[in-house]
This record gives C-alpha cells, structure tokens and sequence, in this order.
C-alpha cells in the first residue's frame, strides 16, 4: 500500500511539474515573439535613414494620384511634392552629419603605406559624394522656396513657362525646365562642347 501511494505521489509530481515545465516554455515561446517585433521596429527606423542614393531615393517615390479634373499643382500636389523634398533633404542631410562625424572621429595610424593610400582614397571618394549631394541640397532648398511662392512645377525658360509635368516632377523633383527645353539646352551643350 505504501508503494502505491508513493507511485501516485510521483505520477502527480510529475504530472504537476510537466505542467511546469510546459507553462515555462509557453512563457519562452511568447518572449521571442516580442523581442522580434521589437528589432524589426529598430531595423525598419534605421532604414528610414540609410541613403542608397539618389536613383534608389527617386525609384522608391509613390506616383501621385491624379483625379479627374484636378487643377495642375493643386494643394494636395504641392503637399505631395514637400514631402518628396523635404524627405530628400533631410537623408541628404544625414548623410552629410554622418561623413562630418566619421572624418572628426577618424584617427587611424596605419603601419602601411598602402593601406594609408586605400584609406585616403575611401575618403576622397565619399568627400566628392558629399559635395555633390551638397549641391543637390541647395537645389531641393530653392525647390522648396518655389513650392511655398508657387513658382514650382512651371518651365523657368522665359520664352516658354509652361507645365513641367507631374510625371517628371516625380522623377526629378527639382526640374526647372520642360522636357522640350530641357532637350533643347542638351542639344545646345553638345554643339558648344561636343
């Protein structure tokens, strides 16, 4: 009788710590879930401020909408396209802050010449990068000085002044000209320079 009563003392021992033991990795197995959701959050704010350039800026624009009868650089177009460079400009303004911090930080000393010579090199090549984008940075600010005037979205050629087009604005949102004159002043730069 004792040997009974202690084997049904285990059976519910055991019972009772499966019990545990399941409850335990329930808890794990809703842990894990929490803390992906919590990384991916992280990734997918990082990413809003990785610049991969500017073809993959323009690619990654969502065509606006036209409606049937809507006014050429309506409200809700010019609001379209703030956001459009007022996203660009600050990536690109990032991206600037980021280059700064890392040549003030850099103070590497390379046994190597080579390696010196590789690493200047990196360097010079991200410094173009960035002065280039600085110059596009000073074309989005007078896009944007242009959209509050509401100047923007009209050719600046003083013979011509007419639309530039919502479909071009979206693949080069600081276009001055119109397709037409804007063939026309390629057409005259290949003639002076060839």
């Amino acid at each position: 009788m004792a040997k009974a009563k202690s084997t049904t003392k285990k059976k519910t021992a055991n019972k009772s710590g499966s019990k545990k033991v399941a409850e335990k990795k329930a808890v794990k197995k809703t842990t894990p879930k929490k803390v992906a959701k919590k990384t991916t959050a992280k990734k997918a704010a990082t990413s809003k401020k990785t610049y991969k350039g500017e073809e993959a800026f323009l690619a990654s624009i969502n065509p606006y909408k036209l409606t049937k009868n809507e006014k050429y650089m309506s409200a809700k177009q010019r609001k379209h396209f703030l956001a459009i460079l007022t996203s660009w400009k600050e990536q690109l303004e990032f991206e600037q802050d980021k280059t700064a911090s890392k040549i003030q930080t850099n103070n590497n000393n390379f046994a190597d010449d080579s390696d010196r010579a590789t690493h200047e090199e990196g360097f010079a090549l991200e410094i173009r990068t960035r002065d280039r984008e600085r110059k596009l940075l000073s074309k989005i600010k007078e896009s944007i000085e242009q959209l509050q005037s509401n100047d923007y979205g009209y050719c600046y050629n003083p013979y011509c002044g007419v639309e530039i087009g919502i479909r071009r604005l979206e693949a080069r949102p600081t276009a001055t000209l119109c397709i037409d004159c804007k063939n026309l002043q390629e057409i005259e730069e290949k003639q002076k320079y060839g």
